[in-house]
């Protein structure tokens, strides 16, 4: 469960830095999955090199000392384009255009991390090397009052992890290329623009169609959050394991298998926990946080969603009232927590759920098994308009907390 405490903080600690009064510099996300913290990696881990420390973040924090294990808040995937604010030695203080958090005391959009300086290039580097700037996707911008950039049609969105020999990487879901003006014989492939960044060579790469989003702008807008929640459910649901829970987690590039357990660590800085899957080695972690896979999950089927917490959700979606019956794709929202209404028939929803509730993972669930004495949808929604308190189940079935302030959100509110 995504503490809202501990994201504050955070806020607090970067919207604090100066600001370089230099024209912002471009740059580009050069490999798959770049974990992005609210403060220098260098003042939390001053006995770890900047890499050893970026490589070294959790899944997600235990029960001690939390924020040393996992600072991540976010993270940008390959081809993001990026402003650079300024640079240290071996980090870099970056704006992202695609998500943003409000604060209870302020409505100014908060979107700027730290990130390692090796994770980014330059755009005129890649102009130098006459890589055309135009074979990257426009971002997604929360600031652009049209959205074009949701629904350009050259665009092609990963929706499934893929693998490419070429270049050798494995990318994310989410992940954004330009489609080449070439047309391949085979129907079942597109070809699309991608770069090797580290030798600043381009090349045309082949990805299979049924991993590929590309955004039809005639759909309506039921029909694209239709497409969203059959795509949490195929997310939820992916062969072969489990999607993690990741803290801060906005990707998807492998699942996991086995089972999970909090392990101590020792350091020169003192003790911290973590949770870790068994026999997972991959580095950056892969995985969605609750706020996160929605996040990533609307903007691929070009719904104009840009919330990275809880707060922001409750300021910019329109809560529920008595005239309205929930819908798929809708959000639950608790103190910390979202949630996705994926199925009013059989009662389900989808979340991202935390360690320390037995779960760790995405998955789809029977209400009845989230809270208790919720049987229902209409049990739900009663609940939410009577004020009810509630009361939120972990995987044993134990009462693990209450709430009096269940709240319930429109998806299509921001389609308006």
């Amino acid at each position: 469960m995504k503490s809202i405490q501990f994201i504050l903080f955070h806020i607090l600690t970067y919207t604090c830095i100066t600001i370089s009064a230099e024209r912002p510099q471009k740059a580009v996300i050069n490999v798959p999955i770049a974990d992005l913290v609210g403060q220098q990696i260098t003042s939390m881990r001053p006995d770890q090199s900047p890499q050893t420390a970026y490589n070294s973040i959790a899944l997600c924090g235990g029960k001690t000392n939390s924020t040393y294990s996992c600072p991540r808040l976010h993270q940008a995937l390959y081809n993001d384009i990026v402003e650079v604010i300024k640079t240290t030695e071996d980090e870099a203080y970056i704006r992202i255009p695609q998500t943003y958090y409000l604060t209870p005391s302020s409505s100014t959009p908060q979107s700027y991390y730290w990130v390692l300086k090796t994770n980014i290039t330059p755009l005129e580097e890649l102009t130098q090397c006459n890589i055309p700037t135009n074979h990257l996707p426009e971002p997604i911008d929360f600031s652009n009052n049209n959205q074009q950039s949701l629904y350009i049609p050259d665009i092609i969105t990963l929706i499934e992890p893929h693998y490419d020999p070429t270049l050798q990487k494995t990318f994310s879901v989410g992940t954004r290329f330009m489609r080449t003006p070439t047309i391949t014989k085979k129907k079942n492939t597109i070809e699309v623009f991608a770069i090797n960044y580290q030798t600043h060579q381009e090349f045309n790469i082949k990805i299979p169609v049924y991993k590929c989003m590309m955004i039809n702008d005639q759909k309506s807008s039921p029909e694209r959050i239709t497409d969203y929640v059959h795509l949490l459910k195929k997310w939820a649901h992916t062969k072969h394991g489990c999607i993690p829970y990741t803290w801060g987690g906005t990707s998807f590039a492998h699942t996991t298998q086995g089972n999970f357990k909090e392990v101590m660590h020792t350091t020169t800085n003192g003790d911290y926990s973590a949770y870790e899957y068994e026999n997972d080695t991959h580095c950056t972690k892969s995985g969605f946080d609750c706020s996160g896979v929605i996040a990533r999950a609307t903007q691929i089927c070009g719904i104009p969603y840009f919330c990275k917490n809880t707060t922001t959700i409750a300021q910019c979606l329109q809560p529920l009232e008595k005239d309205m019956v929930v819908s798929p794709g809708d959000l639950i929202l608790i103190k910390g927590h979202v949630m996705a209404v994926s199925d009013t028939t059989k009662n389900l929803l989808i979340e991202a759920r935390s360690y320390a509730h037995g779960y760790g993972k995405l998955h789809e669930i029977p209400l009845s098994q989230i809270f208790d004495g919720i049987e229902t949808y209409q049990d739900l929604t009663d609940a939410y308009l009577n004020k009810s308190v509630i009361k939120l189940k972990d995987k044993q079935g134990k009462v693990r907390a209450t709430f009096a302030n269940l709240q319930l959100f429109s998806m299509a509110s921001v389609m308006k």
